[in-house]
């Protein structure tokens, strides 16, 4: 009996992997002055429209930063991609609907693109939300 049950979740879930759809990648310009770090938890990324790390809501996490990655996509800027979007309203107290920002994005591979000295660096995140 175990085996049988080994046997077709083994089966399930080998189909399950086959049936997931690649994820498209996004490319943001880092932006200092609209994406902020905390020294208590660097490699979270909190941007200026969110709630912040005061009462939980979206954020960036750092994976992993690439020196030599090369792309053809152009760079999005994301205070213009985030201020256009469905997710922010100017009229609300909490303008920015952050739990709506994470369900979009954590469907993406996300890079973050620093231009220092001429030469640009990936760091790839993963949007990220919390609830304090």
């Amino acid at each position: 009996m175990k085996t049988i049950i080994f046997l077709f979740l083994s089966t399930f879930l080998t189909f399950a992997k086959a049936q997931e759809k690649a994820k498209d990648t996004l490319f943001f310009s880092y932006d200092s002055q609209y994406i902020n770090t905390h020294i208590e938890i660097p490699n979270h990324f909190y941007i200026e429209d969110g709630s912040g790390a005061t009462v939980g809501g979206f954020y960036f996490t750092g994976v992993q930063e690439m020196k030599n990655y090369k792309t053809k996509k152009r760079e999005i800027n994301l205070k213009e991609f985030i201020r256009s979007s469905k997710f922010y309203n100017e009229n609300r107290r909490l303008k920015l609907r952050d739990y709506d920002l994470w369900d979009y994005l954590k469907n993406y591979v996300i890079f973050l693109v620093k231009t220092e000295n001429g030469k640009k660096s990936y760091l790839q995140v993963e949007a990220s939300f919390e609830i304090e």
